[in-house]
């Protein structure tokens, strides 16, 4: 047998195979919650061609260039449905930032904080159910993905969530006290293992336009979000516009975003996270 041919063989083998994405010194951002944090908008209308924007494919087990549908059904989580703000997000932090970003998708439709605002087995953030544990398996295999691990690190938490919570509150299931604590000990476990300064960004919750008593609800919601972002000095509101969307036609129903909401969430999120001066790198 020929060794040398079959040497050259070889290495040809591998130059052509395909080598798995290892991103050196991204901005890493987990975008996390319910359904309007999977996205149901159109993937038709979201930014396309990102040269420097990845997301963490959990099926695939590697980084990939990011575009909608974004996410994996994998761990608990769903896929967009079509399009997601994260497109909008990473294309507009990419270009106010020159680096790259890498985008950790992980929510749920339907999904809830407080285990009692559980509807139909939809899923908790709450330490009993899987959503976080199953969010910190997805963000460490991110992890181990980059260049230079361990100074690696989560850079941001993108939180959009709190619809089955407020439905809860309208209805009497809940109270605003253990709402609150619910969610300041989400970020609590997040910063546990993460960080004690990692960013918590805040997506206000939005309106519901057919049920009165949970679009009461909701708004206690945002009132709380508010409160929780006031009171800790690395948490923020980073987008408050969600009650407006409905005079802006920019919702596919009651309490669901358009594509158009989506891009304008990203881009207000984007330039939010960088006017502030808040530590992502």
């Amino acid at each position: 047998m020929n060794f040398g041919f079959v040497l050259c063989l070889l290495s040809f083998t591998l130059a052509c195979a395909p080598q798995a994405l290892v991103l050196d010194g991204p901005i890493i951002v987990l975008v996390a919650g319910r359904s309007n944090a999977v996205g149901t908008g159109n993937s038709a209308e979201s930014p396309t061609g990102q040269t420097n924007c990845f997301e963490y494919n959990s099926k695939l087990n590697d980084i990939v260039p990011l575009q909608d549908p974004v996410c994996q059904v994998d761990l608990g989580f769903e896929q967009a449905v079509t399009g997601s703000l994260s497109p909008s997000l990473a294309f507009n932090l990419s270009k106010l930032t020159n680096l790259k970003i890498l985008i950790v998708q992980c929510a749920k439709g339907g999904s809830a904080l407080h285990p009692l605002a559980e509807q139909n087995n939809w899923g908790i953030w709450d330490e009993s159910g899987n959503l976080l544990s199953n969010s910190f398996k997805k963000i460490d295999k991110a992890l181990s993905k980059t260049a230079v691990p361990p100074n690696n690190k989560l850079n941001a938490i993108i939180w959009s969530q709190g619809e089955s919570d407020g439905v809860a509150i309208g209805n009497g299931i809940i109270t605003r006290s253990e709402y609150k604590s619910s969610l300041q000990k989400l970020i609590s476990n997040y910063r546990n293992k993460y960080g004690e300064e990692l960013p918590f960004i805040i997506i206000e919750t939005g309106r519901h336009l057919s049920c009165g008593i949970c679009d009461t609800g909701f708004e206690i919601v945002r009132q709380v979000q508010r409160e929780v972002a006031d009171e800790d000095f690395f948490t923020f509101i980073g987008y408050n516009e969600t009650e407006y969307f409905e005079e802006r036609n920019w919702l596919l129903d009651p309490v669901h975003y358009n594509q158009t909401a989506l891009n304008h969430i990203g881009e207000t999120l984007a330039n939010f996270l960088v006017a502030s001066q808040i530590d992502i790198y």
